[in-house]
């Protein structure tokens, strides 16, 4: 269910209600509760420049999301980032891990697919170097930290359903957990046993509306299929569901873009996820960023959609590039980190600055060394605007 207008409001004083009480209990301290609440103030003003572009919520299983990338409310780890900031606006002792607000995690090298635009897509079905084990330290290592928000990536982790099972039943409860997959193995089975055993979400791949066109991309005529089996399966059994797409040339339209969000509305889903093109993994080598006048429609779209009352019953946008254009990239160590198919860290899927594996213990100085190197696009972007006004 998306909630919007004044019911969207109200949730909203509800949840920062309980925020208040949750700073009050922590501190029991005004002066302490002022200074955190115009912190918190402060972060939201720097990520909110342009108008409101963001009135609306879903509802999935009692729980309220903003989006596929924050734990949902309630939930005692949906307070995690209140307590960070709080710690960071007194004390200012947060450790660069401890920071990070959500992690991927490429769960498997395996995958039935080989898509036009797969950023693992040298490391397809290749040999695995994580085990079970391994994966189930890693989660640790996450959660010890705090980290709120874990996506399994890949490949594609329901190519390995039963070690996604055993490693969600061993954490703890403390963090929303995703799958990023194309729709394989995405039965109502298979949803039901990931929602018994802790997932809160699916992240389906779906790159076209027309399931000829999305076959094609993904170079399997059952991929479509597999994606609206998916979303059905993964709605019934109370899990939330994003449709991601990556923005090629050719799809970037208004047209494609209103069907598309059409499409995610019939199927029950919450989120739609819009990713733009990078020249990495298939796609390495390749001209394949939006066209400047595309990326004006996909922004009009974005804010239109959220905005409006015409479509307060459609799902919610997500455009993470929008953000990164005007406020910097929230990856690179910051409040985002990847952990490729062997472990090891790198700033995103796309930045490929590979660092120290993630178990060892020098992580810290390597997030410090990610923070240092920044984020490539932003630095394309930087040279791009530099060179349009000289």
């Amino acid at each position: 269910m998306i909630i919007e207008g004044h019911r969207s409001k109200w949730m909203f004083v509800k949840i920062w209600t309980s925020v208040s009480f949750h700073i009050l209990k922590r501190h029991k301290n005004p002066v302490k509760f002022y200074k955190i609440i115009k912190g918190a103030v402060g972060i939201k003003k720097k990520y909110a420049k342009e108008k409101k572009y963001h009135n609306k919520f879903a509802l999935v299983d009692g729980r309220v999301f903003f989006n596929c990338n924050n734990a949902g409310w309630p939930a005692k780890h949906f307070y995690r980032i209140i307590d960070l900031e709080s710690r960071k606006t007194l004390y200012n002792d947060v450790t660069n891990l401890e920071n990070l607000r959500m992690v991927q995690l490429a769960f498997t090298k395996k995958c039935p697919l080989n898509c036009e635009h797969c950023y693992e897509g040298e490391e397809l079905n290749k040999k695995e170097t994580l085990s079970v084990e391994d994966k189930n330290k890693i989660v640790k290592k996450l959660q010890n930290a705090g980290i709120p928000v874990i996506h399994f990536g890949g490949g594609d982790p329901m190519a390995k359903i039963d070690d996604v099972i055993e490693i969600l039943n061993s954490a703890e409860k403390k963090s929303d957990f995703w799958v990023f997959t194309s729709g394989f193995n995405l039965n109502n089975k298979n949803a039901k046993r990931l929602k018994e055993a802790g997932l809160t979400g699916v992240s389906i791949g779906l790159d076209h509306h027309d399931s000829d066109l999305h076959n094609k991309f993904r170079r399997n005529n059952k991929a479509f299929s597999w994606a609206m089996e998916g979303a059905k399966s993964a709605v019934n059994n109370g899990l939330v569901v994003t449709f991601t797409i990556c923005l090629t040339r050719d799809f970037t339209s208004k047209e494609n873009l209103y069907s598309y969000l059409e499409l995610a509305q019939r199927m029950g889903v919450s989120f739609v996820q819009l990713l733009e093109p990078r020249a990495v993994g298939n796609y390495a080598g390749q001209d394949v960023q939006l066209l400047p006048e595309q990326s004006t429609v996909v922004d009009d779209f974005f804010l239109k959609v959220n905005r409006d009352s015409e479509y307060k019953d459609m799902p919610i946008v997500l455009h993470p590039g929008y953000h990164q254009r005007r406020s910097g990239c929230s990856a690179a160590g910051f409040k985002y980190l990847y952990i490729d198919t062997d472990g090891y860290m790198s700033s995103c899927p796309f930045c490929r600055n590979r660092k120290t594996h993630i178990l060892d213990s020098d992580h810290e100085s390597n997030i410090d060394e990610m923070k240092a190197e920044g984020c490539d696009l932003i630095k394309e972007l930087e040279k791009e605007n530099e060179l349009v006004n000289v």
